[in-house]
């Protein structure tokens, strides 16, 4: 009886697209190429945990479209992806509509076609939940929640007309267990993995997925500027370092690896899921 089952279960109807990339890791061929023919929009794809999605999926073959508000930032990094293959950007900001509406526009036009949409967008802020002005509150939750509503809402029949699309949303581990002193950020963050699953119940039959991200703390270079403005930066660092069970940082390397295989077919099965990538931060 196992016999039999294990032949019904073996994946022999697995998609062709998914045995391939199998086939290709235990053929010990390398992993580039993963994303060839991808076609990918990115915000807050200048810096950061962005560029590094970006990077990760142009090595792997993906046509890259990079969006975010700093014009200057965007072309140098539109410039270096260049070396690895297609990339183009366009300025916006991800929490305007008219804005969402233009980049989109832009990025399917460059591309030919949009399948894999990355939000990686957010803001700050820390103080304790009796004093945080409701303005600041409310901005933190409009630059977390907003950007990967109007980038599903605007991206939605581009993604669709693909036939087979990866939503990724970068939200934080934080937004799987709250943080003292960060009411607005917390939320923010879980609430992107309420839209995520919920957008991807809506999407699932369509042939689209939507997963998140949820890291831990990565040095990157906004993070370290803001660690420098602390007192004692080398102590406050290294503390933010040794907060995980794994007692380092996160890489910006493993971001981008994992939202490669967010966008390939390796993880065709899977949506709906916010990831923890930290260290083990969320699992005590």
């Amino acid at each position: 009886m196992f016999r039999a089952c294990r032949s019904r279960c073996s994946g022999r109807s697995r998609p062709r697209a998914d045995a391939a990339a199998l086939a290709r890791l235990k053929q010990g061929e390398g992993l580039g190429g993963r994303l060839a023919g991808k076609k990918a929009l990115i915000y807050g794809g200048g810096t950061g945990i962005g560029l590094a999605c970006a990077e990760a999926m142009a090595r792997e073959g993906a046509a890259i479209f990079l969006s975010g508000r700093r014009e200057a930032v965007l072309r140098a990094a539109a410039e270096k992806l260049k070396a690895l293959g297609k990339a183009g950007y366009a300025a916006g900001d991800a929490t305007v509509t008219g804005d969402v509406q233009r980049v989109t526009a832009a990025a399917a036009d460059f591309l030919g076609g949009i399948d894999t949409i990355v939000v990686s967008a957010g803001a700050g802020g820390r103080t304790p939940i009796f004093d945080t002005p409701v303005e600041e509150y409310r901005r933190i939750i409009d630059h977390s929640l907003l950007p990967p509503f109007l980038a599903m809402r605007f991206g939605a029949e581009h993604l669709l007309a693909a036939g087979k699309a990866s939503v990724i949303v970068i939200s934080s581990m934080f937004g799987l267990v709250g943080q003292y002193e960060r009411a607005g950020y917390s939320a923010g963050k879980a609430g992107v993995i309420g839209l995520v699953k919920a957008t991807a119940l809506d999407f699932a039959a369509k042939g689209v997925r939507v997963n998140a991200m949820c890291p831990g703390f990565v040095e990157t270079p906004l993070a370290l500027e803001v660690v420098k403005l602390e007192p004692n930066p080398e102590a406050v660092l290294e503390a933010k370092r040794r907060m995980h069970p794994i007692p380092r940082a996160g890489t910006l390397e493993e971001m981008g690896e994992l939202a490669v295989y967010l966008a390939s077919d390796l993880s065709a099965f899977m949506t709906g899921q916010a990831i923890a990538i930290d260290g083990g931060y969320t699992t005590r």
